[in-house]
């Protein structure tokens, strides 16, 4: 009966003239909302060293970055060390070349992981006591 009833006033109300129509005190009205999050990256290590099949096991680094761009993973070590030696970060494997700065990964977007550090030396070994990571929002 009430699903009759609505379908005959919905029938009726569109039978009369829109003028007919207009309900009193019916507003409408819009809003923009805008929210600012800004971009955070950060990056936390784990150390845990111990010797592996693939060079030595440095421990782990969890990643977090929101940039909707993505962002790099980088190693900074010191100038003129390292030559030869190669550093894993999960499936990312970058030789050093010297420079001391290598990018090892880039992500298109934003993301949160947690991936195990291998190093493995070069010809002339660790010649370096430090490894910086660092992350880079772009």
């Amino acid at each position: 009966m009430r699903k009759v009833t609505l379908l005959c006033a919905g029938a009726a109300l569109a039978l009369l003239p829109a003028s007919a129509i207009q309900a009193e005190g019916v507003s409408s009205s819009t809003f923009n909302l805008r929210y600012n999050v800004p971009v955070l990256c950060r990056l936390a290590h784990t150390p845990s060293l111990a010797a592996s099949d693939s060079g030595y096991r440095l421990g782990e680094l969890l990643e977090y970055c929101n940039a909707a761009t993505g962002y790099s993973l980088i190693v900074n070590y010191t100038p003129g060390t390292m030559r030869g030696a190669s550093i894993a970060v999960g499936n990312d494997h970058v030789t050093l070349s010297g420079s001391g700065r290598e990018i090892i990964s880039r992500v298109g977007g934003p993301r949160i992981r947690e991936r195990e550090i291998y190093a493995q030396p070069g010809p002339a070994g660790f010649d370096t006591d430090r490894l910086d990571f660092d992350i880079k929002a772009g």
